[in-house]
């Protein structure tokens, strides 16, 4: 975390929590001999830290690996960590297999990622990019495996991949309103400043399977390959996707843009 190093055991959780409280279940939970807590509370009380220090997907990867169990309930409306409150019967109404069909919707996106090299710090510490086009299109950034052997990606597209990266490159401060090209450009150099590699790589061309190229100065044709992506790198185990759902939803400050 930042470089710096944790050692937890299941036990050493436990015992931490000895005399807390579960706080606000939000959407994501970790359920620790019974109980369901939020899953940053259990990292922040285990650690110390503050919890702005990572984010809900980070913890949502280290507590499986403690053995806990996480999951998520974003109907829930019990907030002192007992069980989620399950929909009435009564409320559903409609058999949804009883619905007349009416049109079938069959979509399939193919794109090429292309090497536009390496992201490095400038000698002020600062992100520096390769020269990029001044063109909509997707962008990954691969910050290589981490030490137990996972992949570790963030996927986003733009209006203009070059104009993107300088969002990335000029998130210094907690001022900014780009909440997530702050914090990936705080991924970016604490990664790098670590000794660590980030490859970039773009595509400026996608296509229907069929139906044929998609326009990407539309942010339609652009979600709809950035999702295809960062859903294909989710359900692989080998790679860790640093996007949040509400990064691929919530507009950055750029017009015609997501994060």
């Amino acid at each position: 975390m930042d470089a710096e190093t944790f050692e937890l055991t299941p036990d050493m959780v436990r015992a931490s929590l000895d005399g807390h409280v579960p706080g606000p279940i939000s959407e994501y939970w970790v359920q620790i001999d019974g109980m369901r807590w939020p899953v940053k509370e259990v990292i922040s009380i285990a650690t110390g830290v503050a919890r702005t220090r990572f984010n809900s997907q980070a913890a949502r990867r280290w507590l499986p690996q403690l053995g806990f169990t996480v999951g998520s309930d974003v109907r829930s409306t019990d907030t002192r960590g007992a069980a989620p409150r399950m929909r009435s019967a009564r409320r559903v109404g409609v058999d949804v297999a009883a619905l007349e069909p009416l049109d079938q919707v069959d979509v399939a996106a193919r794109f090429t990622w292309l090497l536009a090299g390496e992201v490095t710090l400038d000698e002020d510490g600062i992100p520096a990019f390769p020269m990029l086009p001044d063109r909509p299109g997707l962008y990954r950034f691969d910050f290589g495996r981490d030490e137990e052997g996972t992949r570790v990606i963030y996927v986003g597209e733009s209006v203009s991949i070059r104009r993107r990266a300088s969002n990335y490159r000029n998130a210094k401060t907690d001022r900014s309103q780009e909440r997530t090209s702050r914090r990936i450009h705080k991924e970016i150099v604490s990664h790098l400043g670590r000794g660590g590699t980030i490859t970039f790589a773009i595509a400026d061309e996608v296509v229907l399977v069929y139906g044929g190229p998609v326009d990407l100065r539309l942010r339609s044709g652009r979600r709809l390959a950035e999702n295809a992506a960062v859903l294909a790198s989710q359900l692989d185990p080998a790679v860790a996707v640093l996007n949040i759902d509400t990064d691929l939803t919530e507009d950055d400050g750029l017009v015609g843009e997501t994060r």
